[in-house]
């Protein structure tokens, strides 16, 4: 079950249920963390309209095909909705006559707005608004400035004919246009509707067809700039083809340069680790948008502290926002550094895109970030000088996070029998990133000539590592614990979080092996993915956030820690349980996350029900996973050419 249909362009996207209606709490028309339009209802007055197909030739566009009911094995009129997002909503409306007789409707369009932020669209408490109502003879528009603080929104909703308005008032503003629909027999009638967040342009049709060519445009743009990988299976082809117009779709210009947001509906913004990881994943086939977020994170890295959004100087921000909530400093995210390892990980990625791209510049120019950045992970965030990166669960305030990594819910890190540790808590591929970081950053620093420091950063990561393989070992489990309490115990759930710290190659290789094979023994692996935890332990819940679901990013990564290690037959298992994952659920598509169901009891993965798509690390995760295997395949077909 495909449980929202949504176009996406920059900041700007159209969320609906999977028929192309807002029919749901979270439904509607969105851009900068604002929604614009909470209904947007399209009916004839005189006939029933059925959905009858959804289509997205590329991102940024959608058609909507409807039609009359069947009547003696026929329908009486087709009504083609053809959407394009660029700077606003264009839609060009077909309204088609299929029978000999003429035909006489009425178009009603419904819209309506209460402008909500984003976090009050997910559940925060609401401000009361009073909003501006104004109509022509061709629209409606509505606006909120409120006196106290500086923000403002517009909606402006415009056809190309005349009609007949009505506005109510309420709680929400709202509006009805009724368009007068005279056909000729197999005659079609078309008109357009611009919805606009400035003034609406002045010729709707002229402004439609600029929008569909600028989202075809920038789809050949990025096919051209794109090294898209050819696959052999008809099937992996169609969901990597899905993945890189999911990263299109989600790709955010900005003055820095190109980046991923994380998502759409929740999180159509820029984020730290969503960002880098997503980048990182798709480094080998988009090194701008590597160079772009790296660029734009320290554009935004902390300069002083800030206990409310929890920065510290160097920090890389968890989460960025310019809703009316955050302008009110009702929430923290102007940006907010509630993060533990996006510094670490903004370090790898800087590497990683060095080594792929020899762009010494990109280096040169981010020389005090990276200081910044290696001085926060020195100084502060080492809670009780182990040695360890750590943060805080024990904030005396509800606005930040209580875990700080990428399982982040309230109950994402637990102990076995469901039992919540308390913090400082240092997590085990937090340990694995940073180690990751200073071994890199040691390269850079060799680069750069400074010989003393680079000794100094590989003396530290030689430390942690052994550390970490001292401190977080389990031997009844020939596994890493998933992170350690603040009493310094280690937290003994099976989890996926260990799985990272192949990736980052702080596990020793004499541990590897058992590490791999725990993550995909029958408690762990389901057939389709790696659980984020073992299917034994007494917290399990296959459709929890992070409590045993599968995620698919956590396996791409896990997948590049066994290609790291040479475990091309646990790496091809994970690989080919996420393209299958794509291709069952009928759209090619890898959520979020899904259910942690086995396979042998589910035919189809299972839906979590609440899960973000497109979500950028998942839609990376396929051009991630594949890209390793396949430089492996092509690295060991050059070693046996040379053998013979």
């Amino acid at each position: 079950m495909i449980s929202d249909s949504t176009i996406v362009d920059g900041k700007t996207f159209l969320v609906t249920d999977p028929e192309g209606r807002v029919t749901r709490d979270h439904d509607g028309l969105f851009t900068a963390d604002t929604r614009h339009l909470d209904t947007y209802e399209f009916t004839l007055t005189e006939s029933t309209l059925e959905p009858l197909e959804v289509h997205s030739p590329h991102p940024g566009r959608r058609d909507l095909h409807l039609s009359t009911p069947i009547e003696r094995g026929s329908r009486s009129v087709s009504v083609r909705r053809r959407q394009a997002l660029a700077d606003g909503l264009y839609e060009r409306i077909e309204i088609e006559n299929l029978t000999t007789e003429s035909v006489s409707d009425t178009l009603e369009i419904t819209v309506g707005t209460e402008f909500l932020d984003l976090f009050e669209v997910r559940g925060e408490t609401q401000i009361d608004r009073s909003i501006e109502t104004w109509g022509t003879d061709t629209g409606v528009s509505f606006e909120y400035d409120p006196d106290d603080v500086a923000f403002s929104r517009q909606t402006h909703v415009r056809a190309d004919t005349q009609c007949e308005l009505s506005d109510r008032m309420g709680t929400a503003a709202r509006g009805d246009f009724r368009i007068d629909i005279e056909l000729e027999p197999r005659a079609t009638e078309r008109l357009h509707i611009g919805v606009t967040f400035e003034e609406s342009p002045a010729e709707l049709r002229s402004a439609y067809e600029r929008a569909a060519e600028t989202t075809q445009q920038r789809t050949w743009d990025w096919n051209a700039d794109t090294n898209i990988p050819n696959a052999v299976n008809p099937e992996k082809a169609a969901v990597l083809k899905q993945s890189f117009e999911d990263l299109l779709s989600l790709r955010l210009e900005t003055k820095h340069g190109p980046i991923l947001m994380a998502g759409t509906p929740w999180f159509a913004t820029g984020f730290g680790r969503d960002s880098l990881i997503a980048a990182y994943q798709s480094l080998s086939v988009a090194p701008d948008i590597a160079k772009g977020t790296l660029r734009y994170l320290a554009a935004h890295q902390a300069t002083e502290n800030d206990d409310f959004r929890d920065a510290k100087p160097g920090k890389i921000f968890h989460e960025i926002r310019e809703g009316e909530l955050t302008v009110r400093n009702t929430v923290p995210h102007s940006p907010y550094y509630g993060t533990v390892d996006a510094t670490a990980l903004w370090i790898v990625l800087l590497h990683e895109t060095y080594h792929q791209t020899d762009d010494h510049e990109l280096v040169e120019d981010l020389r005090n970030s990276l200081d910044a950045a290696l001085e926060w992970l020195k100084c502060y965030c080492d809670r009780d000088n182990n040695g360890f990166l750590e943060y805080d669960t024990d904030r005396l305030d509800d606005v930040g996070l209580t875990h700080q990594a990428w399982k982040d819910s309230g109950d994402g890190i637990m102990y076995p029998d469901g039992t919540h540790p308390e913090g400082p808590i240092a997590l085990a591929e937090i340990q694995g990133y940073y180690y990751d970081a200073l071994i890199r950053a040691a390269d850079l620093f060799e680069m750069f000539g400074e010989q003393e420091r680079t000794a100094d950063l590989r003396e530290r990561a030689s430390e942690l590592k052994a550390a970490f393989d001292e401190q977080f070992w389990l031997p009844k489990e020939s596994f890493y614990a998933v992170g350690l309490d603040g009493e310094g115990n280690p937290i003994d759930c099976v989890t996926t979080n260990p799985g990272h710290c192949l990736w980052s190659g702080i596990v020793p290789e004499s541990r590897a092996d058992k590490v791999i094979d725990r993550l995909i023994a029958d408690d762990m692996f389901s057939g389709w993915g790696i659980r984020t935890v073992s299917a034994d332990h007494e917290v399990y819940n296959p459709q929890s956030y992070h409590l045993g679901s599968v995620w698919p990013h956590d396996n791409s990564l896990i997948v590049l820690g066994m290609v790291a290690y040479d475990r091309f037959d646990a790496a091809q298992t994970v690989t080919d349980g996420l393209f299958d994952t794509a291709t069952a659920r009928g759209n090619d598509r890898l959520p979020e996350l899904f259910s942690g169901f086995n396979r042998n009891t589910s035919n189809v993965p299972v839906e979590y029900g609440t899960a973000c798509e497109p979500q950028a690390w998942a839609a990376a995760t396929p051009i991630a996973c594949y890209a390793a295997l396949r430089s492996q395949s092509e690295a060991t077909e050059q070693v046996l050419t040379k053998t013979d």
